[in-house]
């Protein structure tokens, strides 16, 4: 028979695990709704206010077939796609995230002090975990949509996906362009997260100390 510490330990994973895999599933709804409100707004907005984000909106459509800034039309493709692809992105950001928390469960939980019946606990954020989520999800997802636009045909006339190698020198529309751009891509995101990761500890240190 198993050592009921050991019992007491696997049914704490256990719930552990479960709480995190609902936080996922709301994550990923609560980032899906967001961005396709955003890209919603966004396309109205362009619409009906004299051009304003008109460019913002070319960009993204070109990597969101559909997404225009014709009018409810073009809106409500934006918002679909909002929705598919922030959901996407909110599960798996969350769970590559969940899945090194779990093994560093103790580290991170800082329990708050007090006389409390059910003392509470702040899960700190790991930052090259997040990083690393966020990171990828982004690289790949501009590797595959500029890729995409190779294979269909329009690189030469995607102007606006060209204007990125602006902020990200060397990315163009084309395979090894797209490689390079995502590997720059990838050492931004990865820099901001590890930067918002400090902030957030540091912040959680000072509000909940042990």
């Amino acid at each position: 028979m198993n050592d009921p510490a050991e019992r007491d330990d696997v049914s704490e994973r256990d719930v552990l695990r479960a709480t995190l895999s609902f936080n996922t599933r709301v994550f990923s709804a609560i980032l899906g709704v967001f961005a396709g409100a955003a890209l919603f707004a966004l396309s109205l907005v362009s619409h009906y206010g004299a051009g304003t984000g008109h460019l913002a909106v070319a960009l993204i459509g070109v990597f969101l077939p559909g997404y225009s800034a014709s009018g409810w039309g073009g809106a409500l493709i934006g918002g679909f796609w909002g929705i598919v692809l922030g959901a996407l992105l909110g599960a798996g950001i969350y769970r590559i995230n969940a899945r090194h928390v779990l093994d560093r469960v103790d580290e991170l939980m800082i329990p708050e002090g007090g006389a409390a019946d059910f003392p509470r606990a702040v899960l700190r954020l790991d930052g090259g975990s997040l990083g690393l989520a966020i990171g990828l999800v982004g690289a790949l997802g501009l590797i595959t949509t500029t890729n995409l636009l190779v294979v269909r045909g329009t690189a030469a006339q995607s102007v606006h996906a060209r204007l990125l190698s602006e902020v990200l020198p060397g990315y163009s529309v084309s395979p090894l362009g797209s490689i390079v751009g995502a590997a720059e891509l990838f050492v931004v995101l990865y820099g901001c997260c590890r930067s918002f990761v400090l902030i957030y500890n540091a912040v959680a240190r000072r509000r909940h100390p042990r």
